[in-house]
């Protein structure tokens, strides 16, 4: 069992450290609780939008690399969220522990994000219905 208030706390001084990082949350399974020997550590940043999309991509690698040293662990998912799914960065602000924070920064993207959610959560739902009962009728096929 993981002391995710410990983890946070080293995920918290290992960002602190780190430029080009607007913020960080930690999220998935060790947030809920319900970790098990499969669990990988879900990890989302989003990077300095001032950086190239080569900078950028080179400083998901280089994080990669460091949290996978500080970690010591291989079983590590990073999301950038400048680029993530717009239902992935809804469920990460909704349900995820922030690491790291420019307050400004942070909060406009997190309002930006639950507004959003917040006009088109109709339309998500009545998608989702949909496709459930298609599968109910046929199967994944």
């Amino acid at each position: 069992m993981i002391d995710i208030m410990l983890f946070e706390q080293e995920l918290t001084n290992f960002f602190r450290s780190i430029d080009g990082v607007n913020f960080a949350y930690l999220f998935g399974s060790i947030v809920r609780g319900d970790t098990n020997e499969l669990s990988d550590v879900d990890i989302a940043v989003m990077l300095d939008e001032s950086l190239s999309k080569k900078d950028m991509f080179n400083k998901e690698l280089d994080l990669i690399s460091e949290l996978t040293c500080v970690l010591k662990s291989d079983k590590i998912d990073l999301v950038v969220l400048n680029d993530a799914p717009f239902l992935l960065k809804y469920n990460i602000v909704k349900d995820g522990h922030v690491l790291k924070s420019d307050e400004t920064k942070r909060i406009a993207f997190e309002t930006g994000v639950m507004s959003r959610y917040l006009d088109e959560q109709y339309y998500i739902k009545q998608h989702t219905d949909m496709i459930l009962q298609r599968i109910a009728r046929s199967g994944f096929a």
